[in-house]
């Protein structure tokens, strides 16, 4: 047998440089090569004999040197031990193949599955397949072990396993010294799958060692439950309930749960410090530098849990293997939820406690929710573009599983030539002509970027708190003044306007509405301003067309949304995403949802955008229906300040209805793709029905003529399908209806019988029922 004199350790983070130095300390005769990733680590170890990156204050002896070309690491090696993150096992893989020699032995440290198309392997099968030369000779090193103890020489003990008695012999004896065991095993999968599967529980007892009243009593029964699972998977693999009882599974576990060097275990702590960590808000310093850089501020603000991709590859893996095999993990199902879907973490705790009621549990589990942000509420929506572009087009770039886009390129270009072709782009649209015409799959992610600047533009707020307060007084002080001189201008309010003021502080407050004309618009606002509820940025339809109209509005708040431009992906997107931000900042959002041909609000791209937004930030949000109802109907906007005060046109009611907390659709997937029926039922009992509108109904129905006595019958039954109060009787409804009609010169009566005088606006009051 050969003498083995180099050896190369292929990753020097914290464990491969422990084991570097075991290796170096115990067999001073061999040289030990660690590559490095990064050269400020390659450096480090070279210059200062201490990886200060990844195990700061221990010395490496003078036999360890670092690289960072692979090839000066491999090259040339007798033993080469991967020990890379397991998300890159397999592409580190494949450039060392053309390294290796027929006489290299090669094990591996690495700890997790690989994917390699669209596939989960163990870290031996996707060396193997991308090293056929090694098939059957890889050698698995497991067992519970810190790299903090292992770099101090506390005693120690590991499994090698490899079908190769030769292979895993000679990586047993360079491991093994007067602190380090390592026994030989030719099972090894059980030595690969075991300290692979402790990893998602170790994970769950860091995050439970910080949640409140958790303590070791649960952490007990979570290494029971987590074990149990283990072993089920385990059988997946062909493992054996006594092998999973070995070093490499249940003696890893308890190492790894409960040990203060465990990076999993930490990864838990920091999970739930984050979970609990309240509402972010912006002190004196962070308003200051708003005005100077604010993208630094909203960068901190915005800023997401590092956590969830790490966490995700430890337990997808695992959830997707049991899912196949029918095999049930309750315990590390519910990790997975709180770390992939934000569940609340008392998933996670009962389902510990009982593991058999999980599906219940999870069915009334809602998502995680904090206090909302604060201090953004006032800000224009300006400082948000640089995010708003950045979010926007990571969601055309951005691959999503199996390696796919969101947005098929292909199809994105075809829909935005096609608009243009048949002139469906905004009118106002300066260079979106031109970058369209230049766009194709070369130049794909700069044009989205270009093209989500300029709708961002256009879309976006310039909202000035003065501004709005001084304009809404203006509006407020003339409304009163034509009241007062006898002008039958009411704005009325109604609904639960003491509630919505009661969460203001800790949830965030999102409005919606149907239709959205400027009317609509100004009368929400108004009654928004003068109930001193959350103030919003709000809906403005791109009919607006003049310069200082537009220039008033976004001042004032505004955003403008065309909707003949939601087709266009780029631009419905961009308006997600800002809708998104704005709602996940604590800004509060008034939103008009269009109309179908059918009289229903359309599922349009507000309730995907402050759901996408409830779990991106978990906080609280909740939406208030708002009904607006008009006694004589909306006025044309013709433009102009004048018509902006016009639109108060007689009586206008505007009713804020119960909120509805986002979080308690979060439950089942299902829920949230019930919100929208949700909402438009809670319209269409809350708002203010006018008498006359259901007897233009009703007479819209006969043709536009009846009797009074068949308007009454018809009324009746019309009250009693709608399902809602009414605030008169029937007979009391006609009553008061033909009066409002026949004073308006919309109807005329004779002997009886009520004909209508004008059938377009019979047709139109009918049509305010939906």
């Amino acid at each position: 047998m050969r003498q083995i004199k180099s050896v190369a350790i292929i990753g020097a983070g914290s464990w491969g440089t422990a084991v570097a130095r075991d290796i170096a300390e115990s067999k001073p005769h061999m040289t030990v090569t660690l590559w490095a990733h990064e050269r400020s680590v390659v450096s480090s170890i070279n210059s200062r004999h201490e990886n200060s990156e990844f195990l700061p204050g221990v010395k490496l002896p003078l036999n360890v040197r670092a690289v960072h070309e692979l090839k000066n690491a491999v090259e040339g090696a007798d033993v080469v031990i991967l020990a890379t993150p397991s998300k890159v096992a397999y592409e580190v893989s494949q450039k060392m193949a053309r390294f290796i020699t027929g006489d290299m032995h090669v094990g591996f440290l690495t700890k997790g599955f690989c994917r390699v198309q669209n596939e989960v392997l163990t870290i031996s099968q996707a060396m193997e397949r991308a090293i056929p030369s090694v098939r059957g000779r890889i050698v698995a090193i497991s067992g519970p072990s810190h790299a903090e103890e292992v770099s101090q020489f506390f005693h120690t003990c590991l499994n090698a396993g490899s079908l190769s008695a030769e292979s895993r012999g000679v990586i047993a004896r360079i491991l093994t010294s007067s602190s380090l065991s390592c026994r030989e095993t030719d099972d090894i999968r059980a030595v690969e799958v075991g300290g692979t599967l402790k990893n998602p529980a170790a994970i769950a007892a860091g995050m439970i060692s910080v949640l409140p009243r958790c303590g070791d009593n649960l952490a007990g029964a979570l290494i029971a439950e987590a074990l149990k699972e283990m072993v089920r998977l385990g059988k997946l693999f062909g493992i054996s309930e006594e092998k999973m009882m070995d070093i490499s599974g249940l003696g890893d576990l308890v190492a790894t749960a409960l040990s203060r060097h465990s990076r999993n275990r930490r990864f838990g702590r920091d999970i739930a410090g984050q979970i609990m960590r309240k509402g972010k808000t912006l002190d004196l310093w962070d308003r200051v530098v708003l005005r100077i850089r604010p993208e630094s501020v909203i960068e901190r603000m915005s800023g997401k849990l590092h956590y969830l991709a790490e966490g995700a590859y430890a337990i997808e893996p695992l959830i997707e293997l049991a899912g196949k095999a029918d095999i049930s993990i309750p315990v590390y199902r519910a990790l997975y939820e709180v770390l992939l879907n934000k569940k609340d973490p008392s998933l996670l705790i009962e389902t510990i406690k009982n593991p058999d009621n999980f599906s219940e549990i999870y069915h009334s589990t809602k998502i995680r929710i904090s206090e909302k942000k604060k201090g953004l509420e006032s800000v224009t929506g300006k400082i948000f573009r640089e995010t708003i572009i950045s979010r926007t087009l990571d969601q055309f770039m951005a691959k999503q599983g199996n390696n796919v886009l969101p947005y098929d390129p292909a199809g994105v270009i075809g829909k935005l030539r096609e608009m243009q072709g048949r002139g469906g782009l905004s009118s106002s649209g300066r260079g979106e002509e031109g970058v369209i015409s230049r766009l194709n799959e070369g130049s794909y992610e700069e044009s989205v970027r270009s093209l989500a600047g300029m709708y961002a533009d256009r879309i976006m707020d310039n909202f000035n708190p003065a501004f709005k307060t001084i304009f809404l007084l203006i509006l407020t002080i003339v409304g009163a003044i034509s009241t007062f001189f006898g002008k039958k201008r009411r704005l009325l309010t109604s609904g639960k306007v003491g509630e919505i003021n009661g969460i203001r502080r800790t949830v965030n407050v999102l409005y919606i509405a149907t239709r959205g004309s400027v009317s609509d618009s100004l009368a929400a606002i108004l009654a928004i301003f003068r109930k001193r509820l959350p103030f919003p940025r709000f809906f403005v339809s791109s009919d607006v067309t003049s310069a200082r109209d537009l220039f008033l509005l976004k001042r004032c708040g505004g955003f403008i949304v065309d909707r003949s431009m939601i087709e266009n992906p780029v631009y419905r997107e961009t308006l997600r995403q800002y809708i998104s931000i704005l709602a996940g900042h604590g800004v509060p959002v008034l939103y008009f949802q269009g109309i179908r041909k059918d009289g229903e609000p359309e599922v349009d791209e507000f309730i995907s955008a402050v759901t996408e937004s409830m779990y991106r930030h978990t906080v609280e949000m909740a939406l208030v229906p708002v009904e607006i109802s008009y006694r004589r109907g909306e006025t044309e906007f013709s433009g102009g300040y004048v018509s902006y005060v016009g639109m108060l046109a007689d009586v206008i009611r505007v009713n804020f209805s119960r909120p509805i907390y986002l979080s308690e659709y979060t439950k089942q997937f299902q829920m949230i793709k019930d919100l929208p029926a949700v909402i438009a039922g809670t319209m269409g009992k809350d708002r203010k029905i006018f008498p006359h509108y259901i007897v233009c109904r009703v007479l819209a129905e006969k043709e536009f003529r009846a009797t009074r006595d068949e308007l009454a019958m018809l009324a009746r039954d019309y009250m009693r399908r709608a399902g809602r109060d009414f605030e008169y009787s029937p007979q009391k409804t006609v009553k008061a209806g033909l009066r409002f009609l026949e004073n308006s010169g919309i109807v005329g009566e004779e002997n009886g019988v009520v004909t209508a005088v004008s059938p377009d606006r019979v047709a139109y009051f009918s049509r305010m029922l939906g």
